[in-house]
């Protein structure tokens, strides 16, 4: 049984090798579909970076007017801090909003006008952070109530965010027409595989033949090319993982750079086997499908 495997597999291979130039372009064919396969995982990956992120540094800020006192507001951050919508609340005293200022804009010429003025001109407030950025909104409206009018200079700003619904809208446009690609490129690998498998098949016919003549087996018949089709999507899809480790990997601070400080080769490395598995599934599905349909068509019984 072993013995018969390995002789599927050498005919696979010579297969393969017979059809040089068609076999260089069914593989690169499957190659570029299992780059935008691989591509898009990396970009989900960026996408969640990237909204993590942002959901960390969006927040409502509530102002209050300068005769609130200090114990009044903790009050009222109790109270907040009951609300199921809200993950965290800091309270900013005017001396520590004036000096996170002057930290953040040093070089700001307006800088020495606040300074020469000798007032601080920043209001006590509270910093919070909801579960998620669609309640932002719940925020607002909690301190638009008539108990807090006489103590809410402002709140900015519950549109904050909408940042968020943008962000995934336009990840979720991005990722449909990368669907779209790789699944017209898969189709297109298919073809191209089918022609190949086509010629191949063609150019044995006469051993084909005899084969058949002598008595052989189907599943030795047309196992040769199952294999040679899987063997195409097999080197695109080890090519392919090489060519990402290597770029990623010699552009890593560049890409993170660009990318806010995700770290596209970092990702790549925590999720190295299952990138691995996702690229051999659309490199040796693509061949295998492709090498069924063609052996269905062409090499009937």
């Amino acid at each position: 049984m072993i013995k018969y495997i390995i002789k599927i597999f050498k005919s696979g291979w010579t297969n393969l090798k017979r059809q040089g130039f068609l076999t260089l372009t069914t593989s690169i064919v499957i190659f570029i579909a299992v780059v935008l396969g691989t591509a898009l995982f990396l970009f989900q990956g960026g996408v969640s970076f990237l909204t993590d992120a942002i959901k960390e540094k969006i927040d409502v800020s509530i102002y209050f007017n300068e005769q609130v006192s200090r114990e009044e507001i903790l009050k009222i951050r109790e109270e907040v801090v009951k609300l199921e919508e809200v993950n965290k609340v800091s309270y900013v005293s005017p001396e520590e909003a004036y000096e996170n200022f002057v930290k953040t804009h040093q070089d700001d010429p307006y800088l020495e006008s606040l300074k020469a003025i000798e007032i601080n001109p920043f209001l006590p407030s509270l910093i919070i952070q909801t579960k998620e950025p669609s309640q932002y909104k719940v925020i607002s409206e909690f301190f638009k109530r008539e108990e807090y009018s006489s103590l809410v200079y402002e709140v900015d700003d519950y549109k904050r965010g909408t940042i968020i619904d943008r962000i995934s809208a336009m990840s979720e446009g991005i990722k449909n027409i990368g669907i779209a690609l790789t699944l017209f490129l898969s189709f297109v690998a298919i073809t191209v595989t089918l022609n190949t498998l086509r010629v191949s098949i063609y150019s044995q016919r006469e051993e084909i033949e005899i084969m058949r003549l002598v008595g052989a087996k189907n599943s030795f018949i047309r196992g040769p090319f199952l294999i040679q089709g899987a063997m195409c999507g097999l080197f695109a899809a080890i090519f392919c993982f090489i060519v990402f480790f290597l770029i990623l990997f010699l552009l890593k601070t560049n890409l993170e750079k660009l990318f806010m400080g995700f770290d596209v080769f970092g990702f790549y490395q925590d999720n190295i086997i299952t990138i691995l598995l996702l690229q051999l599934l659309i490199g040796v599905g693509l061949g295998l499908i492709s090498s069924f349909f063609a052996v269905r068509k062409y090499l009937k019984d």
